[in-house]
């Protein structure tokens, strides 16, 4: 095809060519047939022939003019169709060519979604075209989820195409927001198509179970990649009904059924090339099977035998045995005999060919709260095989003895979870200790073997976990190359003091090699902590100015120095969230200069959450308490307007040194975020920093403040008119940097005045604001009771 896509063009058009070149040259006619004459060609030697039928230019591939119909067709098929539509404008025998090629063989497989990429954008207009080029031939069409057509368009594209559509593929977005299908859509397109068509591959969302959507994933011409069913009340008769067509959609043999009409070019691609089942053109990848990849019965009201019934059902659709009967039969799950949940047999590849697997599934049983340990446990067991890919068991009752049958199953050879979600569980400090002794061993179980670790995300929020599991956690990572590859963590609202901040910072930010003196030290069993940690989530635990402080200083031992076995850490935090962790104006200035520490490990943390941590009532908040108060007389005292504006805090030297040695704290903090070399998004809201500390912050704008951080939160800080106008201002003098994308002052005491001064960055769209009147959020002094009624 390269070969075919340089050619030149037919021979007439060369020979069109060499006319005008002759023309151009002012020769006669007389000359020009001298020219043709054999007695004018130039003479070569015998050795000069033979070097020049030995050149790769006489081993030149065919035109693809030259092909037949069928097998140019053939070859144009296999490119998406956009550059398909492009070879018309190659030359004028191509154009020619692809008029002359029957649309049966040209068009009739349209696969968009291995043609989308960053120069070709589908839509539905693009879609359109090509369905109408095909002329009512088109067999297969697959259109991805970010194209953003409707699905009333594609029913629509199923009803004109009946009498040749045989397959559309229409699968959700990647990052699952749009593209999904209901039981009535799904309906609409059966009901459109014709006597040919043999397959819907569609992702499918559903709130509750009805008799249709059971139909509809029973049918074997509709498959299912993604089922998504919440907020279902199940009956005994449909969950069986239920687990069957589980079973059925997870059968990787169940995907090669096909009907007894003509093969199409799938169909021979398939069948003539490696792999097995449905993998589109040109072989496909393992992403374009249309099995059953990702499971959610979130709000489902599943309990423990649920949930073994639902283990079988997912071992039966892989291959394997289940309770060991020879079929599986959801009736028998749903009235256990004695004994263990699930007997599960198929580690590794043992009695279950790998080609014969289907993918690892990615199962949401989230809120289900009387799954409990026992379905926990019936969960553990497809994990153990290698059977799941990513598992949510949030808000399921889990608790230590779940948590524990988990950690047995994380500590397998052939697990290969990549996320694991148990939040809201109330494990405790045990169940962590449990699941990361678990994780540990299962990475030690796997560097054996020569594998690594898979768990790129780990979730144990509001769990209570304490500085004990926090520590567990930890020495897992210290010890052991569990967390290599984990790329998030979210322990939120578990009650890790200043101890599990340490030890947190110690072993997971800051990484190293480690283990016995045989292993190489940068090979990747031997690595130590998380290297490639982008994201951590520890909001709603009260580190304290102490757990700050803690961080900040193994995050500044970790920048400078190393060794062979602890050598330098790489950064590679990007977001950090510690929202609501008590860290006051001090601790959040210790992090803060932890951030500007060359080579540390928060030196790449883009954006930054800082909300809700006391700032205002501990730094610039004291001005306004501690700031000695001047008596006019009368004993009362002065007003918020009589003191000194926030400008005076540019210029320490003028104000009292009391003054100064509250807010010099906010002004590091400032300072140190200004510095940040990779900070982008700040979130400073609910911190009550009120006009003094607006302008503390719009003071920092030109340190660099306003040319780095390109959107800055400030809701609910009390900012009244004063640090709104000095907002503005510092926004008119960094405008050119052209940084600040977004201000929010969003639920502020801003006035009249302040929403004047904002007026014209509103209208650009920098700031983001809205009216809330000064009275509801900052305390003034008492109003006497007939103004009131005045």
């Amino acid at each position: 095809l390269a070969a075919a896509l340089h050619s030149r063009s037919a021979p007439r058009t060369r020979s069109r060519q060499r006319g005008r070149k002759y023309r151009a040259r002012g020769m006669s006619s007389e000359e020009r047939i001298a020219c043709k004459s054999p007695e004018s060609w130039p003479r070569r030697s015998p050795e000069e022939g033979c070097a020049a039928s030995a050149s790769p230019r006489a081993e030149q591939a065919p035109e693809l003019s030259h092909l037949p119909f069928d097998v140019a067709a053939r070859v144009l098929a296999t490119l998406p169709p956009h550059t398909r539509a492009r070879c018309a404008s190659v030359c004028r025998s191509w154009r020619n060519m692809m008029r002359e090629l029957p649309p049966e063989q040209l068009w009739r497989e349209l696969d968009f979604v291995r043609g989308a990429d960053e120069t070709f954008k589908v839509n539905k207009e693009n879609v359109t075209a090509a369905v109408g080029a095909a002329r009512g031939k088109m067999r297969v069409l697959k259109v991805p989820g970010e194209a953003g057509i409707s699905r009333s368009a594609l029913v629509s594209l199923v009803r004109d195409n009946r009498e040749s559509l045989k397959e559309l593929h229409a699968f959700c977005s990647a990052d699952g927001e749009r593209g999904y299908w209901t039981p009535k859509q799904v309906h609409a397109a059966m009901s459109a198509a014709g006597s040919r068509f043999r397959r819907l591959a569609v992702d499918v969302k559903s709130r509750g179970v009805c008799l249709a959507l059971i139909q509809q994933l029973a049918c074997p011409v509709v498959r299912v990649r993604r089922l998504d069913v919440r907020a279902a009340q199940l009956g005994a008769v449909e969950k069986v009904q239920l687990f069957e067509a589980i079973a059925r959609m997870r059968s990787k043999a169940s995907a090669l059924v096909r009907s007894g009409s003509a093969l199409s070019l799938t169909d021979m691609t398939n069948q003539f090339g490696a792999g097995g089942g449905f993998k589109g053109l040109g072989g496909g990848q393992e992403g374009e099977e249309d099995t059953l990849r990702c499971l959610v019965l979130a709000s489902c009201s599943l309990d423990g035998d649920d949930a073994a019934a639902l283990a079988d059902a997912v071992a039966a659709g892989d291959g394997g045995d289940t309770q060991g009967h020879p079929g599986f039969s959801p009736w028998d799950t749903l009235n256990p005999k004695p004994g263990p949940a699930t007997a599960l047999k198929r580690p590794g590849g043992k009695g279950v060919d790998d080609e014969c697997r289907a993918p690892p599934l990615d199962l949401d049983l989230g809120d289900n709260p009387s799954l409990g340990c026992e379905g926990a446990r019936s969960i553990a067991g497809l994990v153990a095989e290698g059977s799941i890919g990513t598992l949510s068991l949030e808000n399921c009752g889990v608790g230590e003895l779940g948590a524990t049958a988990i950690a047995e199953a994380l500590a397998s050879p052939g697990c290969v979870l990549r996320s694991l979600n148990i939040g809201r569980n109330f494990v405790g400090a045990e169940g962590a200790s449990a699941i990361a002794a678990g994780l540990a061993r299962g990475a030690r179980a796997r560097a054996e073997l020569g594998l690594h670790a898979t768990l790129t995300e780990l979730k144990l929020g509001n769990n209570a976990i304490g500085c004990e599991g926090m520590g567990a956690i930890a020495s897992a990572a210290a010890h052991s190359g569990a967390f290599a590859v984990l790329e998030r963590l979210e322990v939120p609202m578990n009650g890790i003091g200043p101890d599990g901040a340490a030890a947190m910072a110690r072993s997971i930010l800051v990484y190293g090699v480690g283990g016995d003196d045989d292993e190489k030290p940068h090979s990747p069993s031997a690595v130590r902590g998380a290297p490639v940690l982008r994201e951590l989530f520890m909001h709603g635990n009260p580190l304290g100015a102490v757990g700050a402080a803690a961080i900040a200083d193994a995050c500044a031992s970790a920048g400078f120095g190393g060794s062979e076995r602890q050598p330098r850490a790489r950064p590679s935090l990007e977001v950090l969230s510690l929202s609501a962790t008590r860290l006051g104006v001090s601790g959040a200035s210790a992090l803060a200069t932890g951030m500007i520490v060359p080579g540390g490990p928060l030196s790449h943390v883009s954006h930054l959450d800082l909300s809700a941590n006391d700032i205002g009532e501990s730094g610039a908040g004291f001005r306004r308490q501690m700031t000695p108060t001047a008596d006019d007389g009368d004993g009362d005292a002065r007003k918020l307007d009589d003191f000194a504006p926030p400008s005076d805090l540019l210029h320490p030297t003028d104000a009292s040194p009391a003054t100064f040695a509250e807010t010099s704290s906010l002004i590091a903090l400032t300072s140190s975020l200004a510095s940040a070399p990779s900070l982008r998004r700040l979130d400073l809201g609910y911190n009550n920093l009120g006009d003094a500390g607006a302008g503390v912050i719009a003071s920092a704008f030109p340190l660099g403040l306003g040319a780095s951080v390109a959107e800055l939160n400030l809701q609910r800080n009390s900012i009244g008119d004063e640090g709104a106008a000095a907002l503005a201002r510092a926004l008119e003098e960094c405008i050119e940097s052209g940084m600040v994308r977004s201000l929010d002052l969003r639920s502020n005491a801003i006035g009249d005045a302040g929403m004047e001064a904002l007026r014209a960055h509103v209208a650009a769209g920098t700031a983001r604001l809205n009216f809330m009147p000064a009275r509801w959020t900052v305390p003034g002094p008492a109003t006497p009771d007939e103004a009131v009624a005045e």
